[in-house]
């Protein structure tokens, strides 16, 4: 067996461990006042919401498992003046313990029955910082939708279940426990290259639009 395997299995075993007997008490301070309804702007360079449409609501047991994951959920579609739609989709956990595990959109989408095709994981570029992010195409009869997401576990964006415990073992190790978000951005196109160029524009705008303090918590303060 490759070395590398047992040295990530080993490392993934003891974070988990050391995260379970350190049984963090404290949350960070400023999780209690956070308002995501309220820092989400409602429009920004030439976007403005479509209350027409919706993103597609979760199955009740995948809604279950969410309600589970996060204390605040906001959904909307977003439209700009040449009709090009993009839904943005922002979940917050103020507690993101070893009880609160990531919840990835694949295995989401897959429960509303759609077929999952090309799981990549990829970057965008926000000014200084490289945000690493997973993109997806989900395919469902004529419905084909791209996605781009992302999670963070306290200040860090985080790809697997590896990063998610090094985090929260380095947030124990002060007694803290971490907040999460999962950010989500999709849109229907069967053109996954260009919807994916179109999302990170989308993206950028909205974090333009967006408080530095804020920005920083969908990012994360430690991204690279």
């Amino acid at each position: 067996m490759d070395w590398k395997f047992l040295l990530v299995g080993a490392a993934t075993v003891l974070a988990a461990g050391a995260a379970l007997a350190l049984k963090p008490s404290r949350v960070q301070p400023d999780t209690v006042a956070f308002d995501l309804e309220g820092v989400i702007p409602r429009s920004f360079g030439g976007w403005i919401i479509d209350p027409g449409i919706i993103p597609i609501v979760p199955a009740p047991d995948v809604q279950a498992k969410l309600d589970q994951l996060y204390s605040q959920v906001v959904s909307r579609t977003y439209v700009n003046p040449r009709g090009e739609r993009v839904m943005l989709v922002m979940a917050y956990g103020g507690e993101q313990s070893d009880a609160l595990k990531a919840h990835r959109q694949e295995v989401c989408y897959a429960a509303q029955g759609f077929e999952i095709r090309n799981v990549l994981n990829g970057s965008l570029r926000f000014r200084e910082k490289t945000i690493p992010v997973t993109r997806v195409v989900a395919v469902r009869g004529p419905r084909s939708e791209p996605v781009t997401y992302w999670f963070t576990v306290g200040d860090r964006v985080v790809l697997g279940r590896l990063e998610r415990l090094m985090v929260q073992l380095r947030f124990g190790l002060s007694c803290r426990i971490p907040d999460g978000m999962l950010v989500r951005v999709s849109s229907i196109s069967s053109s996954p290259a260009q919807a994916f160029n179109g999302q990170e524009e989308f993206i950028s705008a909205l974090l333009e639009a967006m408080p530095q303090g804020d920005v920083h918590r969908l990012l994360g303060s430690r991204s690279s």
